[in-house]
């Protein structure tokens, strides 16, 4: 076989293989951008469980140092209720 013969079978598969990794190489690419959106939502939705964490330890931190007067005031009125 001549070389030109040779390079006639190799030039078809090779220009199939370079398609098939261009076709390969849009579809990481998309794969990519698709994991960049995950992850960036990912992080606000952990901004916002971390906001309402905060803001939940600040409303029981409140309760609690009102507590007692809230249970006077529960006893008031289920001593009132009671009458």
């Amino acid at each position: 076989m001549t070389p030109e013969a040779r390079l006639n079978q190799i030039e078809p598969l090779l220009a199939e293989h370079s398609a098939q990794l261009d076709l390969h190489t849009a579809q990481l690419r998309r794969i990519s951008l698709s994991v960049q959106a995950i992850a960036e939502g990912v992080a606000q939705q952990t901004d916002n469980v971390t906001f309402l964490l905060v803001e939940v330890a600040q409303i029981k931190e409140t309760l609690g140092q009102h507590g007692e007067v809230l249970q006077a005031i529960l006893n008031i009125l289920q001593k009132r209720s009671d009458n």
